[in-house]
């Protein structure tokens, strides 16, 4: 019998990336496509997945695609009609034309309802014969799936209300939307039919109910039971975790997506503060280099909340905060050191201020992002936290979303998927002599931005 694979696609803003994952959670086929700039144009994202669809069978020989589900940007949204079929193209997460709307809707302007309200503001027309959409419903509607159904996820940021989980209707007509023109919402993982023959992938290809990029990249990266968390180090510093109860903040610098098998929350926070620090003050710096040539110099006894503008959203929360550096002059190498150990002070303090508000997790770190590809900032950061570091070997949003398409075809919570396929990497021990040092300076850490009346 021919060995199955799920298949998880990634639709992102530069690109579309697939991938094929076996039953012990390896991966089979690898196949992407990319665009000079963000597509916003639903009929080139048809097209793209047709291209990495047929790169994807070419690879695989005798496996057979089993299930297939989708993850996309969250906060992106698009126009369809009745039948499921593009009114325009999509409004990105980031598109600024909805910010007035944003601001009587009392929401953040990178939520896709801002750009709803837009659309029947100064589109009225067009508007009564249209209906809300994600991308990854628009994809899944047109390889077979039903139309007008999402996940919860996706319906976050459109203005779906996880705690009743419906849509607030009385709320929405008070801004003159109609709650008919939303899509029903279901939990990812939740078979919505099979893949049309028209698209030539095999027979019984059963299609389920994706999710956001971001859950599907902290699903790849195995932290999905209660008290688990994961960080993503790239040119920010992403952290999310895994809770029994809702943890967010009024402010909204903490905000919580429900657990795709609705068992918990995924709460959730973005620092400005991470690799781009790096970038700002060594550019175009060889930084392998650098790591070679700083390791003799650690610990540095220094501290700092490397920033490179002001504005800070989590762990502080102020938009004038611009961070600071070593009061001292440091020689570059030290100062590139010293950033290196600052970015782990804010990692950890970012995850104390998820345990303050009520998140029990005393374990591993999950982590990922482009800041993992040095191993020198990985010892750094497991001392500094005084907790070992877990790699996933397959960290990508598209095998996040493999995990919930196997959810869907073997009938199980998709917490048990990924529990099954999850793969892990190197994992990174702390070194104890170096931790209790490294623990003394967080304490300093601290102090400084006491100091400054931040914290």
């Amino acid at each position: 019998m021919n060995p199955p694979v799920f298949l998880g696609i990634d639709l992102g803003t530069s690109g579309m990336r697939a991938v094929a994952v076996g039953e012990q959670g390896e991966l089979r086929a690898v196949a992407s496509h990319t665009w000079t700039k963000p597509q916003t144009d639903p009929q080139q994202w048809l097209t793209s997945l047709k291209q990495v669809l047929r790169q994807v069978k070419l690879q695989l020989k005798q496996e057979r695609i089993v299930a297939l589900s989708i993850c996309a940007t969250s906060g992106t949204i698009l126009p369809v009609d009745a039948k499921g079929h593009p009114l325009g193209a999509a409004w990105l997460y980031d598109d600024p034309r909805s910010k007035a709307q944003a601001q009587q809707l009392g929401i953040s302007s990178s939520w896709g309802l801002s750009r709803w309200l837009w659309w029947a503001q100064t589109a009225s027309e067009l508007y009564e014969e249209s209906y809300l959409a994600h991308p990854n419903d628009f994809l899944l509607h047109q390889m077979g799936a039903e139309s007008h159904i999402t996940d919860h996820t996706s319906a976050l940021k459109s203005g779906f209300d996880l705690d009743s989980y419906s849509w607030p209707t009385d709320w929405l007509a008070s801004h003159q939307l109609t709650v008919e023109k939303f899509p029903k919402v279901v939990p990812p993982g939740t078979p919505l039919g099979y893949v049309s023959a028209s698209w030539e992938l095999g027979e019984a290809i059963l299609l389920v109910a994706g999710l956001t990029d971001g859950c599907a990249g902290q699903l790849a990266t195995g932290a999905i039971a209660p008290g688990q968390i994961s960080t993503s180090l790239g040119t920010t510093l992403i952290f999310k975790a895994v809770s029994l109860e809702k943890i967010q903040t009024a402010n909204g610098s903490i905000y919580s997506h429900l657990h795709p098998d609705r068992t918990g929350w995924l709460p959730g926070a973005a620092s400005s503060c991470g690799g781009g620090a790096l970038n700002h003050f060594f550019p175009q710096a060889d930084l392998t280099a650098l790591d070679r040539a700083a390791a003799s110099l650690l610990p540095t006894g220094l501290t700092c909340y490397p920033l490179w503008q002001k504005g800070e959203r989590y762990p502080v929360q102020h938009d004038q905060f611009a961070g600071f550096l070593p009061e001292e002059e440091v020689e570059p190498l030290r100062f590139y050191a010293v950033l290196l150990e600052g970015v782990g002070f804010v990692e950890r303090l970012g995850i104390e201020r998820l345990q303050q508000l009520g998140l029990p997790c005393d374990g591993p770190v999950h982590t990922t992002g482009g800041g993992c590809r040095s191993p020198l900032w990985l010892t750094i950061r497991a001392n500094i936290l005084n907790r070992a570091l877990v790699l996933a070997k397959y960290p990508q949003p598209a095998v996040g979303a493999a995990m919930v398409a196997a959810a869907g075809v073997w009938q199980c919570p998709v917490e048990e998927a990924v529990q099954k396929l999850f793969q892990k990497g190197e994992i990174i021990l702390p070194e104890p002599e170096r931790a209790k040092r490294y623990d003394g300076f967080y304490q300093e850490f601290l102090h400084e931005l006491e100091k400054r009346q931040i914290n």
